[in-house]
Parts: structure tokens; C-alpha cells; sequence
């Protein structure tokens, strides 16, 4: 049976291990000094800022996902960003994306938040799909994240 944890600071090496598999077998490389760097500083990342969840069976962690806050401070609208939802494959199809994503979707409207967003790559199918049933509609470029080719929000009220 999986369990769901917040992130806490002895999961860190689980989770650069866990990224560079899911990243691997993406064929997209692990680069924890460049691109991927938000994951070697959860704390302040996302902690600080929003929450980050972690999905073990045991001792292995299988997924996880993450909310941070991106409002922008003179708009009064708060806007959670979705992150770092992956699954290792073996366990995709399982129901455990739908886990995440309600829990990620449940904590940012918990904390207030207005709307959703995320940015993803075409390639993730089974995560697009997941998010479309979910009700996030394409929007237009909102960050300038060179890696993704899509992007999606979610009215939480």
C-alpha cells in the first residue's frame, strides 16, 4: 500500500535518485546544477513557498508532486503552480497520478489560491490526459520554462 509524506529533508537523496531515474528513462538526463536545480533545494523551492508530497511503497519513493505560490505581489489574484509530478513507470496506471494531482488540487484551494497552473511536454500523455480530466484548459505561455511545449490552468472557485 502507498503512503503519502510531506517532504521532509532526510527524503533528499531518495528524491535525486527518484528524479534521475524518471528523468532517465524519459531520455531527458538528470542536470541537478542547471535545469533541474529546484530539486536539490526543495526547502526553498517549494516548501517555503507551497508543498511538496512524496508517494513510498516501503521504503521506495514512487511519485511525487508539488504546489508553489506564483502570484504576482500587486494582482489580487493567488495563483498555485503545479510541479514535479512524476511516477516511476512500473506504477503508472494505478490511480496514483489521481492521488497527487487531488492532493496538490486540495491544498492550493485549502491555502486560498484562485487558480492553477502548469507547464508539461506533449510526450507526457498520460499526464496531459490526467489533466485535462481534471478540467485544466490550455492557456498561453506564462513562464519562461524553454522545456515546455504546453501549458494548462485550473480555476479552483
Amino acid at each position: 500500500m502507498a503512503e503519502l509524506r510531506i517532504y521532509n529533508n532526510e527524503m533528499q537523496q531518495d528524491i535525486e535518485e527518484f528524479y534521475y531515474k524518471c528523468f532517465t528513462d524519459l531520455g531527458w538526463g538528470y542536470e541537478p546544477n542547471d535545469r533541474h536545480s529546484d530539486t536539490v533545494n526543495i526547502q526553498k523551492e517549494y516548501m517555503a513557498k507551497g508543498c511538496m508530497w512524496c508517494l513510498y511503497e516501503g521504503d521506495l519513493l514512487i511519485g511525487t508532486v508539488a504546489v508553489r505560490n506564483i502570484s504576482v505581489e500587486d494582482k489580487e489574484e493567488k495563483v498555485a503552480e503545479l510541479k514535479r509530478m512524476f511516477m516511476l513507470k512500473e506504477y503508472q496506471g494505478k490511480g496514483y497520478g489521481h492521488l497527487l494531482l487531488e492532493t496538490a488540487i486540495s491544498y492550493s484551494r485549502e491555502n486560498g489560491f484562485d487558480k492553477m497552473r502548469l507547464d508539461s511536454r506533449k510526450e507526457l500523455r498520460m499526464a496531459v490526459h490526467l489533466y485535462h480530466k481534471h478540467g485544466f484548459a490550455e492557456i498561453p505561455v506564462y513562464n519562461d520554462n524553454k522545456s515546455a511545449e504546453l501549458y494548462m490552468e485550473l480555476k479552483l472557485n
